[in-house]
């Protein structure tokens, strides 16, 4: 592989900020390739998806990727919530689209704090 393309679906546009975050971590795990990011926003989309399910098959359309990192935050529910919630979502999306691996990224605190 000479490049690794992964794509961050998240919360909000302060998420983002997750992107530099994400890169460290491939190269922590050795990831030695060229990496390029990409960040879904979906926001300015005519009609913006609604569901989890829904902004995934449109990230991955928008930005196709070898790696997808799907980013919910914990809120208050526990963080196996958030993981059962992102896997539900990619299975409903693989009924429409190939989805490639996916990581689920679920801060228990928001990164704003």
């Amino acid at each position: 592989m000479k490049e690794l393309r992964y794509t961050l679906l998240s919360d909000g546009s302060s998420d983002k900020a997750l992107l530099p975050m994400l890169i460290w971590l491939l190269r922590e795990h050795h990831v030695d390739c060229a990496i390029q990011s990409n960040w879904a926003d979906l926001r300015r989309l005519p009609k913006p998806p609604k569901t989890l399910s829904a902004r995934i098959i449109s990230s991955l359309d928008l930005y196709p990727c070898d790696l997808l990192f799907v980013h919910r935050d914990a809120e208050r529910e526990p963080c196996g919530f958030r993981v059962a919630e992102i896997r539900e979502a990619v299975e409903k999306a693989l009924k429409s689209v190939p989805v490639p691996p996916y990581v689920c990224v679920v801060p228990v605190r928001m990164q704003e704090a």
